[in-house]
């Protein structure tokens, strides 16, 4: 109508009509998944017009409890007690020193390792270096309990939660060390991240109770260690002697 008028008409050249469209599509889904939004600027770029609106994917259901609880539960191996000589008497685990804090040591294991002596190869070397660095050889006794993690099946969540309890009453423990990413999730029904739960002291059955890494885990990972010693620092300032 306006060229019939006589007046000049100035437009843009033409633009293909499917990049506008996919970027409109891509403002308005800004909200949605990052994949619709990369499938619909491929359309784009390639040139294909879309057939119908670009699909969003369905969020995957969170995994149950994958952080060391949800389809596992835990076995409790038989508590050791360690540094016999350093305690009154080596024949009995209930006996401490007059002076020094009770400890137990609840340490991630591989289901196999559950009936290993302690200190068995490279890993068990490590962890004897650990506790005594934390000086735990002068403690009033120490009590070594081993961890495996296992498929979920009858009962075992509650024989694995009255072994530990019962364990707990017996050691009365004045300082609980949890060694383990999984093993710490899982005894503190945690979904945290393993980095949120270092640093910091738990309850676990009314005891306090510090998280560090296993031994295996830092023969893999050196670089960890000065976190490891910061921990058991922690742990070291919670130890009290009994009165």
């Amino acid at each position: 109508m306006l060229r019939e008028m006589g007046v000049r008409v100035w437009q843009p050249a033409t633009v293909p009509a499917e990049p506008l469209v996919a970027i409109d599509l891509i403002a308005a889904r800004a909200d949605t998944e990052e994949a619709a939004g990369l499938l619909t600027g491929k359309m784009a770029v390639s040139g294909e017009a879309p057939s119908g609106p670009a699909a969003v994917p369905t969020p995957a259901p969170p995994v149950a409890e994958r952080s060391g609880g949800g389809a596992a539960v835990w076995q409790l191996g038989e508590a050791q007690l360690l540094y016999a000589d350093s305690a009154d008497s080596a024949d009995s685990a209930d006996t401490a020193r007059a002076q020094g804090a009770r400890w137990l040591v609840l340490a991630e294991s591989g289901a196999a390792a559950l009936h290993d002596p302690p200190f068995l190869g490279d890993a068990g070397k490590l962890l004897d270096n650990m506790l005594r660095a934390a000086r735990l050889q002068q403690a009033g006794a120490v009590l070594l309990a081993p961890l495996a993690r296992h498929a979920a099946g009858g009962g075992a969540a509650a024989d694995f939660s009255a072994a530990l309890a019962a364990l707990l009453e017996r050691a009365q423990p004045d300082v609980v060390l949890v060694m383990g990413r999984l093993a710490a999730q899982g005894l503190l029904q945690s979904t945290l991240p393993f980095g949120k739960l270092r640093g910091q002291v738990h309850r676990l059955h009314g005891r306090a109770t510090v998280v560090t890494y296993d031994a295996p885990y830092l023969l893999r990972s050196p670089a960890d260690k000065a976190k490891a010693w910061a921990d058991l620092c922690l742990a070291m300032s919670l130890a009290r002697p009994p009165a």
